[in-house]
């Protein structure tokens, strides 16, 4: 084999060759995670508490349903602890009774496009085929919304305070796109907010991580 012959091989080893990385997927993406924990702790946020500071508490949770509902009782939980209630783990010795209710956590999501749809094309003797979408302008939008309710009585008479709270959020995040390469963003979640590296977010690393 002449020189030439094991420069062609040596080339084809050293060039040729092929690399996968498998990331797995969730069933929830980060951005709908982040918005609606946003918007359930700002919600969370618009109750006060204060009239109640050193009194001894229940949470009661049998009427709450809600999507991430450990979230969301973990950041009432903080809240009235930060309002200087006590939070019991039983209704024995507790003065007052809160309840809690779900008025809606959730997301609205809507899409408007001018340009063209992906579309199935049929292609004869050979079955379909599915078309690029072309958009020359693209808007992505997404709102979360929380409202709950929370109810306080006296555990021994059963009189409702006028204390019964409500808190109400909304968070968005909106994605758009021109001709299919100039993309951007606007919302009000600070993890999702781009930087100006155009993709690393706002999250900061702990002190002790040098990396």
């Amino acid at each position: 084999m002449t020189s030439l012959g094991y420069l062609v091989i040596l080339s084809t080893s050293l060039f040729s060759g092929c690399h996968t990385s498998k990331v797995t997927e969730p069933s929830r993406t980060a951005a709908e995670l982040l918005m609606l924990s946003h918007s359930a702790d700002h919600a969370i946020r618009e109750m006060d508490f204060s009239t109640l500071d050193g009194k001894k508490l229940f949470l009661d949770v049998s009427y709450f349903e809600s999507v991430d509902k450990p979230y969301v009782l973990g950041a009432l939980r903080e809240k009235l602890g930060e309002d200087g209630l006590i939070l019991l783990s039983s209704s024995d010795e507790a003065e007052y009774i809160l309840e809690l209710r779900s008025r809606g956590l959730g997301l609205d999501t809507r899409t408007s496009l001018f340009g063209l749809p992906s579309m199935d094309i049929p292609i004869p003797l050979a079955g379909r085929i599915t078309s690029p979408e072309l958009a020359f302008y693209k808007a992505q939008k997404a709102d979360s919304i929380a409202s709950f309710a929370l109810a306080v009585y006296r555990k021994t008479d059963g009189l409702d305070l006028e204390l019964t709270s409500s808190g109400a959020a909304e968070s968005t995040f909106n994605q758009y796109q021109i001709l299919g390469f100039i993309k951007w963003r606007s919302t009000d979640i600070p993890e999702l907010k781009p930087t100006s590296f155009g993709i690393r977010n706002q999250i900061r690393k702990p002190e002790h991580d040098t990396r």
